[in-house]
């Protein structure tokens, strides 16, 4: 039984700054760090770090910046022959900007990351039938991504989208009907279904809109309000987590681990939902993209001190 994520890998360059620019508008950065990032990334290593050895299909350069991401998930243990080489495409970049309340702003080179194809996707055919829950997004080349949950939905693994960016309708119509956990934010689930999820009864009018479009259970994270969840047996809000936050960016992929990690491991919908709710949380306490996934301990123990 395997976890498998298919998606991005970036290298992230995330600069510190008091507010986060206007247009037109030049800001002096506090300070800036690099790291690995991308949003496929981000959730592979939050699996890894919450003690499972994930299936990780991504697509990286040959270059320099694409050898640092590799020595980099070689470090956290990960199996990078399942890494793509393009021999002519630069390994994916973000410029992040991040202001004093951990909001952020971010432009993403995709480089290597979209030329991910159809072809590249069945060489790891083999991987994907063998996973029992696959995570994915959508910042690689739709058809490719729809390819790999067409593999994983043919031998019964649970997928689990995170829909961002959100595509166009007729895109969005063909993956939903693969998906069984969709995990949109706010602003995600609004240009999906034309409601704002802002109160409990608001967030389950959009669930059932989710629902309607194909995914069993709909999970929707709220931000400062937590996150709701309906699978049409049972639904409800999971509280948010109280913790200190100065960095947004990596908040829900690594919601989207935890949420598979703890569904993986038995644990009932919304003892997952909470479970994830504690992983993201932490996530904004720290710095960076995927440097900023915790550890099991460190969920279980957040978990603990909120009873």
């Amino acid at each position: 039984m395997t976890i498998a994520i298919v998606g991005s890998s970036n290298i992230d360059f995330s600069a510190r700054v008091a507010e986060l620019p206007k247009p037109g508008q030049t800001v002096a950065a506090t300070g800036y760090t690099t790291g690995p990032g991308g949003k496929g990334c981000n959730q592979a290593i939050a699996v890894a770090r919450l003690g499972q050895k994930p299936v990780f299909i991504s697509k990286i350069g040959n270059d320099l910046l694409g050898r640092s991401l590799m020595d980099t998930l070689k470090a956290e243990g990960f199996d990078t022959s399942q890494l793509i080489q393009a021999p002519d495409a630069q390994t994916g970049t973000a410029l992040i900007s991040i202001d004093h309340t951990g909001e952020n702003m971010i432009t993403v080179a995709g480089g290597a990351n979209m030329t991910m194809t159809r072809a590249d996707i069945r060489d790891k055919q083999m991987l994907l039938e063998n996973c029992t829950y696959l995570l994915v997004q959508l910042e690689c080349p739709v058809v490719a991504v729809a390819y790999a949950m067409k593999y994983a939905h043919d031998v019964g693994a649970t997928i689990i989208l995170d829909p961002a960016p959100v595509p166009d309708r007729v895109v969005l119509r063909d993956l939903m009907a693969l998906t069984d956990i969709v995990t949109p934010n706010s602003s995600e689930c609004f240009a999906m279904t034309g409601i704002q999820p802002d109160s409990l009864e608001t967030a389950n009018q959009a669930a059932a809109k989710l629902r309607e479009m194909g995914a069993r259970i709909a999970v929707i994270k709220m931000g400062s309000k937590g996150a709701f969840y309906c699978d049409g047996d049972q639904s409800g809000i999971i509280e948010p987590f109280d913790v200190s936050a100065i960095d947004t960016v990596a908040a829900g992929d690594c919601f989207n681990a935890g949420l598979a990690v703890a569904l993986h491991d038995g644990q009932a919908l919304p003892d997952a939902v909470r479970f994830a709710c504690a992983t993201g949380a932490l996530a904004t306490t720290r710095h960076g993209a995927a440097d900023a996934a915790p550890t099991l301990d460190q969920v279980m123990s957040l978990i603990e001190a909120a009873h």
